[in-house]
C-alpha cells in the first residue's frame, strides 16, 4: 500500500514536489479552504509565494475521526456510572488540569492548588478570567463567534488580570496589535504573525466565515481553525492559550465535555510534536497542505481521550471499593456514612480540592446547620475526616483514609 507523505519529505527524496502539489490540490477530492498564508522560511514570511490551505480526505483521517467518536461513546458510558458528587469533582479536576497544562505549554508556571484556590476565592486573580471561560464550557454556555470584536472581547475577559497587566502586551491597534511580532523557540525566530492590524482583521474575518461553513467535518474544521488562528497571531501574548481554549470549546460542543477538557493535557507531554505540526505546515516546501496538521491534532484528541478513559476506569474501581468500605463501618450512623462517601468521592476524583461545608450542603438535605455540624464532629472524632481550612471551612478525608484510597 502506498504511503501518503508530506511534501516536505518528498522534496528531500528528490521528487518534483511542485508537480505533486498541483496534483494534490487539483484532485477532485481535495478541499481548498481559501484561507491564504505566506509560507515561512527561517522564521520569516516568504511574501512572493502565497498558498491556500488545503487538505485531502485520506483514509487515516476517516479512521481517526471514527476512533474519536467511539472513544467519546466509551467516555460518556463510563461517566454515566458516576454519582453526582464524583462527576462534578471529576469535571472540575480535569478542567483544572487543562488550565494548568495550557499554561505549561507556553512556559507559564502555575499549580493545580493555585487554580483551585482562585476558583474558590471571592477575589479576582490572574487565573479568574481563564477559569471563568472554562466554566462556561462546562456549563455549555458557549456562543458562536461572528466578528473580530467578539474575539477581542473573549481575550479581554480571559487576560485582563493577567497578560494585559503588562504594558508590553497592551493591544495598541483598534482591536489587536499593530506592530510586527516574531515567535522564537528560545534560539531563533520560527514564525512571524500577520504584520499589520489590517491583515489581522481581514484574516480573522476569513477565519470566521470558514468557521461557519457547514460542508466540512467538524473535527477537521476545528483543526484547521486552530492552525490558522496561530498563523495570524493577533495578540502580543496568549495566542496559544486562546487558540486551545477555542479548540476545547468546539470539542466540548461537538464531542463531549471530557474530550473538550483533555486537549492541552495530551499536548503537554509532547510539546515538540505539537510545535513541529505548526512549523511543518507553514514550511515553504509544504505548499499550504494542512492534511498532516489535521492528522496530528486528531491524534492529540485521541491521546487525551485515552487518558480520560483510563482515569475513569481506575477511579470507578476505587469508587466501588469506597462504597463497600463505607457500608462496613458499623460505628457511625447511616447519615454519617452518606456524608463520608461524599468526602471520599471528592477525594478520589479531586484530591487537591477539599470540600467546603457550603458545597457539602448542596448534596445534603439538612434543615439545621447545627445537625450537620454534629455529624461532622462525630466523623472527625472517629478519625474519618479532618478540617483543612477555616475560611471557608473545608474538610477532606483523614490521613488514615488517604492511605486506603491512594
Amino acid at each position: 500500500m502506498k504511503i501518503y507523505e508530506p511534501l516536505t519529505k518528498l522534496y528531500y527524496k528528490g521528487l518534483n514536489t511542485e508537480e505533486i502539489y498541483l496534483q494534490r490540490i487539483n484532485n477532485i477530492c481535495s478541499y481548498n479552504t481559501n484561507l491564504k498564508i505566506f509560507p515561512i522560511l527561517r522564521g520569516e514570511r516568504v511574501t512572493k509565494n502565497e498558498f491556500s490551505l488545503f487538505y485531502l480526505p485520506i483514509n487515516e483521517l476517516s479512521l481517526l475521526q471514527e476512533k474519536i467518536f467511539f472513544n467519546s461513546k466509551d467516555i460518556l458510558s463510563l461517566a454515566s456510572l458516576l454519582p453526582e458528587v464524583a462527576r462534578k469533582a471529576c469535571i472540575k479536576d480535569i478542567m483544572t488540569n487543562e488550565i494548568n497544562r495550557t499554561n505549561g505549554i507556553e512556559g507559564v508556571y502555575s499549580t493545580k492548588k493555585e487554580i483551585y484556590e482562585s476558583m474558590a476565592s471571592t477575589k479576582t486573580t490572574r487565573y479568574s478570567g481563564i477559569i471563568n471561560k472554562y466554566i462556561q464550557i462546562i456549563d455549555n454556555n458557549i456562543t458562536n463567534i461572528n466578528s473580530p470584536e467578539e474575539i477581542r472581547k473573549i481575550y479581554d475577559d480571559i487576560f485582563s488580570e493577567d497578560i494585559l497587566k503588562n504594558p508590553e502586551n497592551q493591544l495598541d491597534g483598534k482591536l489587536f496589535r499593530k506592530n510586527k511580532i516574531n515567535i522564537s523557540n528560545g534560539v531563533r525566530n520560527i514564525h512571524t504573525g500577520d504584520t499589520t492590524e489590517e491583515n489581522i482583521i481581514s484574516h480573522l474575518n476569513d477565519l470566521i466565515n470558514f468557521m461557519n461553513i457547514k460542508e466540512i467535518p467538524s473535527l477537521i474544521k476545528a483543526s484547521i481553525v486552530h492552525y490558522y488562528f496561530e498563523y495570524i497571531h493577533p495578540f502580543y501574548d496568549g495566542n496559544g492559550r486562546f487558540g486551545r481554549l477555542l479548540f476545547s470549546m468546539y470539542l466540548a460542543r461537538k464531542i463531549d465535555i471530557f474530550t473538550g477538557l483533555s486537549l492541552s493535557y495530551a499536548i503537554f507531554s509532547d510539546k515538540k510534536t505539537y510545535s513541529d505540526l505548526f512549523l511543518e505546515t507553514s514550511n515553504v516546501k509544504n505548499y499550504g497542505e494542512v492534511t498532516f496538521f489535521i492528522t496530528g491534532m486528531l491524534k492529540f484528541i485521541i491521546k487525551g481521550q485515552e487518558s480520560i478513559i483510563q482515569m475513569l476506569k481506575d477511579k470507578i474501581e476505587k469508587l466501588n471499593f469506597a462504597f463497600a468500605y463505607t457500608a462496613k463501618q458499623n460505628n457511625i450512623e447511616d447519615i454519617e456514612k452518606t456524608i463520608l462517601i461524599i468526602y471520599i468521592q471528592s477525594y478520589i476524583f479531586a484530591k487537591e480540592n477539599p470540600l467546603s461545608d457550603k458545597e457539602l450542603l448542596t448534596y445534603m438535605d439538612f434543615k439545621s446547620i447545627l445537625t450537620l455540624k454534629k455529624h461532622l464532629t462525630t466523623l472527625t472524632n472517629k478519625g474519618f475526616i479532618t478540617q483543612t481550612s477555616n475560611r471557608p471551612i473545608t474538610r477532606t478525608i483523614s490521613d488514615n483514609l488517604k492511605e486506603i484510597f491512594d
